[in-house]
């Protein structure tokens, strides 16, 4: 029986992956003359950006100044962002889960602080029940750690729940849970080879979330 629902933040609610791909891309550009190419850059989507600076410093030397680049990135996001529309149908979905009385949950290898920021400014906040953030798990995807702590706190077992999903982390993460796992790529993650997934979809428009629950219902 499906419960609740286990969304993913960057990429799943808000395009914020194609932001920080450009904003990684320029600084690369311009402080190294190194072109970052999108494929390397997904060993961090999803998670967080060490094993991309791990690359990086392979790829071009020790000599990286990440924490540098960190200190000036984090203004430089919160500019490109603040106004970002919703992913295609991300709302609706929202609001169809909750009129079908599923709890709902967000679980992000992110801190608490920007989810927060951008579900208030889309009114959407009030329709999550729990989060689950990096401040909370020692280990955030590709581990299992995020989605096991939200089902958790949801009072749920994992293969209640629906994950929803646009990386190849969070799919990982999604499946090392034991949480069935819908995936709606973004434009950094679109040609990303998925597998294991419960479903796929080009966007959260086109899913039938009453199907899902008959699915579910019918396990």
């Amino acid at each position: 029986m499906l419960k609740a629902i286990v969304l993913d933040f960057d990429g799943v609610i808000i395009d914020t992956e194609s932001e920080w791909y450009d904003i990684y891309r320029d600084w690369l550009k311009s402080d190294y003359n190194y072109d970052l190419q999108m494929e390397d850059y997904q060993v961090c989507v999803g998670a967080d950006n060490r094993s991309l600076f791990e690359f990086l410093k392979r790829d071009i030397g020790e000599y990286v100044d990440t924490c540098g680049f960190e200190q000036g990135a984090a203004q430089e996001y919160i500019r490109r962002t603040r106004e970002l529309p919703p992913m295609k149908g991300v709302i609706e979905f929202i609001r169809k889960a909750k009129e079908r009385h599923l709890k709902l949950a967000i679980a992000t290898s992110a801190t608490l602080q920007k989810p927060k920021f951008h579900l208030k400014r889309l009114q959407v906040l009030d329709m999550f029940d729990v989060f689950s953030t990096a401040e909370i798990c020692e280990k955030v995807k590709p581990a299992p750690d995020l989605f096991l702590k939200a089902a958790e706190l949801l009072q749920c077992r994992p293969e209640e729940c629906l994950a929803v999903e646009d990386s190849g982390n969070g799919l990982l993460s999604a499946g090392r849970a034991n949480m069935p796992c819908l995936i709606v790529p973004n434009p950094i993650t679109r040609n990303y080879k998925f597998q294991g997934y419960y479903k796929i979809a080009d966007s959260l428009e086109e899913v039938d979330l009453d199907k899902i629950i008959q699915e579910f219902n019918q396990d």
